[in-house]
């Protein structure tokens, strides 16, 4: 996979993919064996970890709050989030090398669904926030606005076949969308334009425990979030 946004054009980033399975009840005794081959990986540098009756999480840095890798492993769910984001490709490999530890301790999973989240900010051609809303404002019919309520700030949802898409401005100081998903110790702070974008596959309708399924996903996101991107660039 080729990195698809110049890492010049991006502010804050983060990536989440999720698998949701079966069951696993073996978890309850192999929390620390995988613990113990996660941390072999160096992925998590330092290494922290916490345990439950059948959860673990593992995360690096001395705070949860201000981690860039996180990992939850629970009965029924895998998580992986990461807010460093080094390449495409060292993401997604990353991702693959924790699961292998997570199946080779539980066992083949029987996946229920497959997600793939990526959020991030992105800079644009203007680097005013008024300015970028106006942009925004040409792009739908008039009607689409009450002219007596000046927009101060917008946000456009649209959802899809298996998945769906946010996007609006984001300013420099104190917005919520940064505020809320990047950790004070690492975020950006700018003018430009963020993107939500949650791309799924479920097994309603077949089997989808195939793991090339779940690269398949995360290429789609990274699609979504690279013609989003396209577009709005120039604001």
């Amino acid at each position: 996979m080729k990195d698809n946004i110049d890492s010049k054009s991006i502010g804050n980033r983060k990536f989440v993919i999720e698998l949701r399975f079966d069951h696993k009840v073996t978890l309850s005794d192999k929390k620390g064996a995988i613990i113990e081959n996660i941390k072999a990986l160096g992925i998590f540098v330092p290494l922290h970890w916490e345990i439950g009756v059948a959860n673990a999480t593992i995360w690096d840095g001395e705070k949860k709050e201000n981690a860039r890798n996180i990992v939850i492993i629970e009965l029924n769910r895998l998580c992986y989030i990461s807010s460093k984001i080094d390449s495409v490709d060292c993401f997604y490999s990353n991702f693959s090398k924790i699961y292998d530890c997570v199946e080779n301790e539980l066992g083949d999973f029987n996946i229920r669904r497959i997600g793939c989240r990526i959020q991030g900010t992105y800079k644009t051609k203007s680097a005013d926030f008024d300015t970028i809303i106006e942009k925004i404002k040409k792009g739908f019919p008039s009607q689409f606005y009450l002219q007596d309520f000046p927009a101060t700030d917008l946000l456009f949802q649209l959802n899809y076949k298996n998945g769906m898409y946010n996007v609006g401005p984001v300013k420099e100081d104190k917005d919520a969308f940064i505020e809320q998903n990047f950790a004070e110790s690492y975020r950006i702070k700018h003018v430009g334009i963020a993107i939500d974008t949650d791309n799924y596959l479920t097994n309603e309708k077949e089997p989808i425990n195939d793991k090339s399924l779940i690269k398949d996903t995360y290429i789609l996101s990274l699609s979504v979030e690279k013609q989003l991107f396209e577009n709005l660039k120039e604001l």
